[in-house]
């Protein structure tokens, strides 16, 4: 059996470190190693197993007590621990460390519910399972439906489900799938899965929940004089948009309802948030460099104001 990694090293974080965040690096490092970036599939699977534990509460809790996460690879019984000197060889106890960490949290006490100890195996119910979709911006933005396939430990063949991905759907939303996870162990329910939406980056748009924002280049003119400009939105239509004369560089205007579908209000949309951006050149050619100074030797006001 191979050493379990270490999965904090792998995300680059503390093993005091938050969930919160544990989840920014996982997205950090998704971002950079996703094969679609670039990146190596291989790394991206090392951070995806991190993630599908440390991102877990209860995963976490046996990873940080055992060294690993796996119910069947945490030590079975007492004959494991005294050699098989206690119940004859092999040891007579069937549950395993996790099964009276759980029974003692149900206040059944160390053994309760053990066969060998009284009483039959009790039901335990099946883990949750993560999976990430990927979807594009465009199919977040309007909503999709995508085939996921999901292999279930201790199942022959694999689940095939559809997921309807709602529009407005956010990077890092989750949909449950209830009854969908990891098998239930002695007539226990099965767990859930949970599909976490992750958004492939797009060439000009973000997303800030349902907000989308855009970097809109203006030249020092524009910025200076004011303009009138035509900017695309991100459901196809084009808006024009009033950049004030004196527009500062990181400026943001705002154009109400044109952002995103919202997902957590009814018929309602995020903002179309407009970053200006002021460019300035740097290559002119004589009749802009003459413009330049012109405007230099004609400005009056000190821009620095430190003494």
């Amino acid at each position: 059996m191979s050493a379990t990694p270490d999965y904090y090293k792998t995300l680059g974080v503390a093993r005091t470190a938050s969930a919160d965040e544990i989840k920014k690096a996982f997205r950090k490092l998704a971002r950079t190693h996703h094969p679609d970036a670039g990146g190596d599939e291989a790394k991206f699977k090392e951070i995806n197993e991190a993630y599908e534990v440390l991102g877990d509460e209860k995963k976490r809790e046996l990873y940080d007590q055992y060294g690993t996460a796996n119910a069947n690879q945490i030590p079975q019984g007492w004959g494991d621990i005294f050699g098989g000197g206690f119940g004859g060889q092999g040891g007579g106890f069937a549950g395993s460390w996790a099964d009276i960490l759980e029974s003692i949290r149900h206040g059944e006490g160390a053994f309760g519910g053990f066969g060998g100890f009284g009483g039959q195996p009790r039901a335990r119910r099946g883990q949750d399972m993560n999976v990430t979709l990927n979807v594009t911006f465009d199919e977040a933005f309007g909503g999709t439906e995508k085939r996921v396939t999901v292999r279930i430990p201790g199942k022959a063949e694999a689940d095939t489900l559809t997921v309807k991905v709602p529009a407005g759907a956010v990077d890092g939303g989750r949909l449950r799938f209830k009854g969908r996870g990891g098998l239930g162990e002695n007539g226990g329910e099965s767990g859930d899965l949970l599909i976490t939406t992750k958004i492939d980056p797009h060439p000009y748009y973000e997303r800030d929940k349902a907000d989308v924002i855009v970097t809109l280049p203006v030249t020092v003119a524009e910025a200076a004089l004011g303009a009138q400009i035509v900017v695309p939105a991100p459901d196809g239509t084009k808006v024009r948009v009033k950049v004030p004369a004196g527009t500062q560089d990181g400026s943001f205007l705002t154009i109400k309802g044109k952002g995103a579908p919202d997902v957590k209000a009814k018929d309602g949309f995020g903002n179309l948030k407009i970053k200006v951006e002021v460019k300035v050149p740097q290559n002119m050619n004589e009749g802009q460099t003459k413009a330049m100074e012109d405007f230099l030797a004609a400005t009056t006001e000190d821009v620095r104001t430190w003494q």
